[in-house]
């Protein structure tokens, strides 16, 4: 397989689960009837909480969309620009390095769950890595 192919594939996956992540997060809050638990805290604070998430869900939305046309420009055999792919695999790691070092509380019964969570986090940065591996130059 050739480096342009395996940055494109990288690429596609690493996009994906931005994207994938980042959307979910916009209704996260809903799935999970955050509302429900945090009645109790000073409305500034709650308002923070779902605001931050809205803006976490947009900017790790637009990371992944920005990586996609990464993918493209680089599939129209133009040299495209790697900062978006930094920032991503920063993001991803610091994500895996979060979740590894600071778990998320969750009943034990859930263990997978932290696992899976982990995992995409790990294969997400992973393809942004291999990703820009291939595309330095030989």
């Amino acid at each position: 397989m050739n480096r342009k192919r395996i940055a494109s594939t990288a690429l596609a996956i690493a996009a994906t689960g931005s994207s994938a992540m980042g959307a979910y997060h916009f209704f996260l809050p809903s799935m999970f009837h955050w509302d429900e638990y945090v009645k109790q805290i000073p409305s500034a604070i709650r308002w923070g909480l779902f605001s931050i998430n809205v803006f976490f869900s947009f900017l790790l939305l637009a990371g992944g969309i920005l990586t996609f046309v990464t993918l493209r420009a680089l599939r129209r055999s133009s040299h495209p620009d790697r900062g978006i792919l930094f920032a991503m695999s920063g993001f991803w790691l610091l994500n895996t390095l979060y979740q590894v070092l600071i778990p998320m509380p969750l009943p034990a019964s859930m263990w997978p769950l932290r696992v899976v969570l982990v995992g995409y986090a790990v294969l997400t940065m992973l393809a942004y890595v291999v990703g820009l591996q291939a595309l330095r130059e030989p």
